[in-house]
């Protein structure tokens, strides 16, 4: 997905202006506001519930829900069998929509429940009364007393003996999810800078202690931590917009589409089908295995080592470390060292409540890349150039470790004559341009049947120049700026190439070809001699191709040592799923373009060059894990007919026995149960007997 670069060259200074960034060494989050346990909608109930119980006084008492009771919650929370937590979660939940007077209500007949019997509620009665107020009470005392030393004085008040005030050693459990406290900081997530290969193995013997820690956690706890994940980067939307726009020279609106939004999208995946998906499948058990049951078990690989590119920073951070986390595995990242968003994934992370250790953040260049492989890590998921691709699998195969590679392309897109030409204009500049380019699944090559291409060569060229570009804060800019100086130079090799050898530039004539600000660069007779007709460009430069029918057009999209994404449009959607499937690549976009990444539910990778392994969907979170086939006999004392000794009678029986269970004849099946209930009795006789 990202391009080899070579020896970075220094950037000219940009005409455009680029808006000023805060920095990005993050600072220690407050203890957080979101719950492990608790939904918005349930910390809302327990609000509702806590002003009705603790309303304040105005004076010394501060209302309930002024105070910050999340760490406190979970801590009391943590300590609760799974099922009463659920149970607590679900009324919490129920709370948040009932009205303050019934709450008053329902609390003013619990405190009457010693006049109930026990058989017409009053064990509810005193279980609401006790469970309800008794939690209310513990977070409201602790809190205050925690922060303003009055732990006394409102003990008195409230008339209530429970406390939760932390000791040293709650603290040290509960740093597995909320850091180490510090007075009234907590230490960042652990990350290292180039580090030794001391360090290395020190981020490694974490990582395996962190990984049994999230082995003994079920997948429903694991998701604990990505609801508040998601709910933190909604809020913090507009800061990491920020960052990510300083690193990679975005456009405000590329950012959010691309980073946030994506990256929303495969939370809210993950929160709905990774419980289903990871939980023990049971598996069909075939006719000669009766008696027995099959399943499949979706284990934890151990430790995943991901290397993102600069392309995609925040999306190809959050994705596969989320991804990791919740099939059980610590997880090591190390981001590109043209745009790490230093601090950021720690800090994200930390505020919502993950342990230090389970995903650890390692910052360098290739060699520290390299460093890490030679830990041997179980897992490698890289996503990245076809050349750093092919040397990180040829060092894991050293050790044999596992791989998976999320590489380039050089993406076709199909359009027929019957196709809604202004749709297929406007998609065909999007799919080119979006990100500047720098995309794996943007559209490289543009096929348009022959008597459309002037028509549609016309309107892309009118809508191209109509392209406003720049590092905008309002989201009103179309194309950001390139992010590395040697993609750059990378795009002007190519079309000074293109140019060399005959081909003509239908606009962006005024880039210097030096500068960020690299405008649509709309090509037409290109020619298989010319670089930017194989190579992968990575960059706002479209090549234009006629063809003439649909044999055509396929043979040419699949000229290509790439196989990642195509794109086929056509108002015949039996031609355009018939092109699709003829098409080798891994994902195809029917009527639209790149929108396989866009369905979290659709497993994401390449054909030949473009890569190996899926991610995403069911099947990546299949692939983080180990698939473990289990098959379940009874502690009977049967012989297997296939186990020893071998007998003449008994080779008979099973030649017999297999004969009758794949015949297609309706005897057959009598056969295989009668021959199959002698051989059974032949078995145990021989086991207990042996060989005469």
């Amino acid at each position: 997905m990202e391009p080899s670069t070579d020896t970075p060259i220094p950037a000219k200074k940009s005409s455009q202006a680029e808006v000023a960034m805060p920095a990005t060494d993050f600072q220690p989050a407050p203890i957080p506001k979101v719950s492990r346990y608790l939904s918005s909608t349930a910390l809302r109930g327990l609000n509702r519930l806590g002003d009705v119980v603790c309303p304040g006084d105005n004076k010394d008492l501060p209302l309930f829900s002024t105070t910050d009771f999340a760490f406190h919650a979970d801590r009391m929370l943590s300590y609760m069998y799974a099922h009463d937590r659920d149970g607590l979660v679900m009324l919490l939940t129920l709370l948040a929509w009932t009205p303050k007077w019934k709450i008053r209500a329902l609390l003013w007949l619990s405190e009457r429940h010693q006049k109930v019997p026990d058989y017409l509620g009053g064990i509810i009665l005193r279980t609401l009364y006790v469970g309800l107020r008794g939690m209310i009470f513990t977070l409201y005392y602790s809190k205050l007393e925690d922060r303003n030393n009055q732990g006394e004085k409102i003990h008195k008040v409230i008339k209530w003996d429970a406390t939760i005030n932390p000791r040293p050693e709650d603290l040290e459990g509960a740093s597995m999810y909320l850091g180490t406290q510090s007075g009234n900081q907590r230490t960042q997530s652990a990350s290292l800078e180039n580090p030794s290969a001391p360090q290395i193995q020190e981020v490694f013997s974490k990582a395996r202690e962190a990984n049994a820690s999230l082995r003994r956690m079920s997948v429903a706890e694991r998701l604990h931590y990505i609801a508040p994940l998601k709910e933190i980067i909604l809020r913090r939307q507009e800061e990491i917009l920020d960052v990510i726009q300083r690193e990679t020279k975005k456009s405000r609106s590329d950012a959010l589409m691309g980073e946030i939004f994506a990256v929303l999208d495969h939370l809210q995946f993950l929160l709905g089908e990774a419980q289903k998906t990871l939980k023990d499948q049971k598996i069909k058990t075939p006719l000669a295995l009766m008696g027995k049951s099959s399943q499949v078990f979706y284990e934890p690989m151990g430790v995943v080592l991901v290397i993102s590119p600069w392309n995609y920073p925040f999306y190809q951070a959050i994705v596969p470390i989320t991804t990791s986390f919740v099939t059980g595995n610590a997880t090591i990242y190390k981001p590109s060292e043209f745009t790490p968003l230093r601090g950021l994934v720690e800090s994200l992370l930390q505020e919502a409540g993950w342990g230090s250790d389970w995903a650890q953040v390692v910052y360098g260049e290739g060699e520290t890349g390299k460093q890490l492989i030679d830990a041997r890590p179980n897992k490698i998921f890289f996503t990245g150039s076809v050349a750093t691709g092919k040397k990180i699998m040829a060092q894991a195969a050293q050790d044999l470790i596992p791989v998976e590679l999320e590489l380039g392309g050089k993406d076709p897109m199909i359009v027929f004559e019957d196709a809604n030409l202004d749709r297929a204009v406007a998609g065909a500049l999007w799919g080119a341009m979006t990100n500047t380019g720098q995309s794996c699944t943007s559209v490289e090559r543009l096929y348009l049947q022959e008597n459309i291409y002037e028509t549609f060569k016309e309107k892309l060229v009118a809508k191209a120049l109509a392209l406003t570009q720049g590092v905008d804060q309002d989201g009103n800019t179309d194309m950001g700026l390139m992010t590395t100086p040697a993609q750059i130079a990378l795009i002007a090799r190519h079309l000074e190439d293109a140019l060399a050898k005959g081909a003509t530039l239908l606009c962006g004539k005024q880039w210097d070809r030096q500068s960020a600000a690299i405008p649509p660069l709309i090509l037409e007779n290109v020619t298989s001699e010319m670089l930017v007709y194989s190579e992968e460009s990575f960059g706002p430069i479209l090549p234009l191709f006629k063809f003439r029918d649909e044999m055509e057009a396929i043979m040419e999209a699949n000229n290509s040592p790439y196989g990642l994404s195509a794109s086929v449009w056509s108002a015949d959607k039996v031609r355009a799923v018939r092109v699709a499937r003829a098409i080798v690549t891994g994902n195809v976009s029917i009527n639209n373009v790149m929108l396989t990444e866009g369905n979290h539910h659709l497993p994401f990778g390449g054909t030949k060059n473009s890569g190996i392994g899926r991610y995403k969907g069911v099947f990546g979170l299949q692939n983080f894990s180990n698939i473990k086939s289990v098959l379940i006999d009874g502690n009977s004392s049967k012989i297997e007919a296939n186990w020893y000794p071998f007998t003449r009678e008994k080779y008979q029986l099973f030649s017999k026995m297999t004969a009758g269970l794949f015949s297609t004849s309706p005897k057959g099946l009598v056969s295989f149960a009668v021959n199959g209930l002698k051989l059974e009795g032949l078995s145990g006789k021989l086991g207990k007997q042996g060989r005469k």
